[in-house]
């Protein structure tokens, strides 16, 4: 993933931990207080039944003071039980508070997914980047969230750490020194493990996507008949299992190196104990150590093992995760084009003026060119129908000049202004656009049109139902206007046909009333009845505004002003429908060949009709 666009930066721990942090203190400040109070109460904990179990025995081995006796145990119980209360109730807080944390980061990604420039949307590179991303911040104990609940405790445990070595130099400096030197090299080998996990992470999270997509298209209602129709279960099956067997060799490679890691670990354990355990009892049977100073270093060491272990592992989780973090980042830097500073203000006369002026465009990470040198221009409110065999470069034309994608080279005006000195989400309120692939949101009929919640103008939302001939339809639900649309939200939601899906999407465009209207293949799902009843309120649906009708049926075209005719992204032919047929060329023998097929199709039906 390394362009001009997205490049992959190389960031320290540090630096990682810098900007976590930064949105912690911009968000809750608070978790970082938890944080410092609870370090406290950990790093106090482990110590209160390292030393009263000395305390105890000197007293017992000594003067036998049955009043000692209780204030020692009495004094040991109340500090460990308000040291386990705090560190049990600032847990809680702090996973509340690391649970709002994580949700807010992942808010974040949300935000730059809806706002990044559309052209990333179509990235292979970028798809990855944006699960690696999310893989960051969904898991609550890998990520971000492993970094904070790592965190919560890494301080009190470094605090701990120093109490264990003061207590440890009383006895040898040199058995710190083995403890120590036996940590580390168990701390090296699993961030060895951890980074080569890291390594693997790219190319796991590319194959749980497409095993993700291959799920989703199983489960999938809208694939369902295809699925059934053509006997795609197997195939499915095969691709899914494909995938799955490459994300688990990666896995169970990465298993069999942290295996071998323990195993490493639990013969150092051994020879530790051994040696240490031999030195304190030699000691002990010289004379020169306490029963009471044997079982507080006994305690001492056994803990100061674990502790230094578990601190130097959670270090290596920590260092490791913040390279995930290092993803987020560098997923959330992605540049977008830049954008004018002092953006101009969108003209206010209309309708509006397009042209395209010697524009050449070609997509990302492709070397073929749609479009090379192409100029049109569509006069002010002005109706024009693009027309062309599939492939023809009709959808990049709308791609081009709503923004979604910028040219390689040449312009593109509005009235007179290159459109990229307008703010981007100002320029995108001109237009009142029905997509080629349409999508239905899970929310109810109105707020589908309406495409908001609040301020909803009600009137204008079954006024523009009824234009696109939806109306009847929704009436006739139990619920009206107020129907779900799908069912992953309101298990009683509707699935509307295709064709009531792309009346649906009409009507969405109509209630925007943007200045410009763009309609690619709009009536491509209708019925022939009602794509004619669509053809005749045309004029009623556009009104005086500037029109771009893109479509592959040729019988649509008669109500616009002015054809275009493309081929392989070039426009072959420009001029109303008579001046096309009258020339005779590719328009021609296209619209003769498909008006052939209708008269066919319309006596058939006919002859259906009349039992013929």
């Amino acid at each position: 993933m390394e362009n001009d666009n997205h490049t992959k930066i190389k960031r320290s721990t540090l630096d990682n931990l810098k900007f976590v942090f930064r949105y912690i203190w911009k968000w809750d400040k608070s978790l970082l207080y938890i944080c410092g109070f609870n370090s406290i109460f950990i790093a106090v904990a482990p110590f209160i039944w390292i030393l009263a179990p000395k305390f105890l025995i000197d007293e017992l081995m000594g003067i036998k003071r049955v009043d000692i006796l209780i204030k020692i145990l009495l004094v040991t119980l109340l500090i460990s039980a308000v040291t386990k209360y705090f560190i049990a109730y600032l847990a809680g807080a702090y996973r509340m508070k690391m649970s709002n944390i994580r949700f807010k980061f992942i808010d974040v990604i949300h935000e730059k997914a809806m706002e990044m420039d559309y052209k990333h949307t179509e990235d292979p590179d970028v798809l990855n980047a944006i699960r690696i991303a999310w893989r960051t911040v969904s898991n609550p104990h890998r990520g971000i969230g492993g970094i904070l609940q790592k965190i919560f405790t890494i301080l009190g445990s470094l605090a701990g750490f120093l109490g264990y070595i003061a207590i440890i130099l009383t006895l040898n400096p040199l058995i710190l020194l083995y403890l120590v030197v036996n940590v580390i090299i168990i701390y090296f080998i699993n961030l060895k493990v951890n980074e080569y996990e890291k390594s693997q992470e790219g190319k796991r999270t590319e194959y749980f996507r497409k095993s993700v997509y291959v799920s989703s298209t199983m489960s999938d209602f809208q694939y369902g008949k295809d699925i059934r129709v053509y006997s795609m279960k197997d195939l499915l099956l095969r691709k899914k299992e494909y995938f799955d067997k490459i994300r688990t060799d990666i896995s169970e490679d990465i298993e069999s190196k942290r295996y071998r890691s323990d195993v490493i670990d639990a013969v150092l354990l051994l020879l530790r104990e051994g040696i240490v355990y031999g030195y304190l009892i030699h000691r002990v049977v010289t004379g020169s150590l306490t029963i009471g100073n044997f079982t507080m270093y006994v305690a001492t060491i056994g803990g100061f093992a674990l502790w230094m272990g578990n601190l130097m592992k959670d270090i290596a989780f920590v260092k490791t995760n913040c390279k995930y973090v290092g993803d987020l980042r560098d997923f959330l830097d992605i540049k977008d084009e830049e954008k004018v500073k002092e953006p101009l203000k969108v003209p206010i006369q209309k309708p509006y003026e397009i042209e395209f002026k010697n524009v050449s465009f070609k997509y990302p990470n492709s070397d073929n060119y749609i479009f090379k040198n192409l100029s049109l221009k569509i006069k002010p409110g002005q109706k024009l129908a693009i027309v062309g065999v599939n492939g023809a470069g009709k959808t990049s034309l709308v791609k081009l000049l709503t923004r979604l994608y910028s040219p390689i080279e040449g312009e593109i005006y509005l009235n007179g202004i290159n459109i990229n000195q307008f703010d981007q989400k100002e320029y995108y309120r001109l237009f009142s656009i029905v997509f080629q692939e349409i999508k239905m949101f899970a929310f109810n009929v109105t707020e589908n049109i309406a495409l908001k919640d609040k301020n909803i103008n009600h009137e204008r939302v079954k006024e523009s139902a009824r234009k696109a001939g939806i109306k009847e339809k929704v009436d006739s639900l139990e619920k009206g206007f107020s129907t779900s649309i799908l069912k992953v939200i309101d298990e009683h939601g509707i699935e509307l046909s295709g064709g009531e899906n792309q009346k649906l999407a009409l009507a969405r465009a109509l209630y925007k009333s943007g200045e410009i209207v763009v309609l690619d293949e709009p009536t491509a799902a209708l019925d022939p009845i009602a794509e004619h009843n669509i053809y005749l309120s045309f004029n009623e649906l556009i009104e005086n505004r500037t029109a771009i009708y893109i479509s592959h049926r040729l019988s649509s075209t008669r109500f616009c002003d002015v054809i275009a005719f493309m081929e392989e992204g070039e426009i072959k032919e420009y001029g109303t429908h008579d001046e096309l047929m009258e020339k005779d060329g590719k328009y021609a023998s296209m619209f003769n060949i498909q008006s052939q097929y209708y008269k066919e199709e319309n006596m058939s039906k006919e002859a259906a009709g009349y039992g013929i």
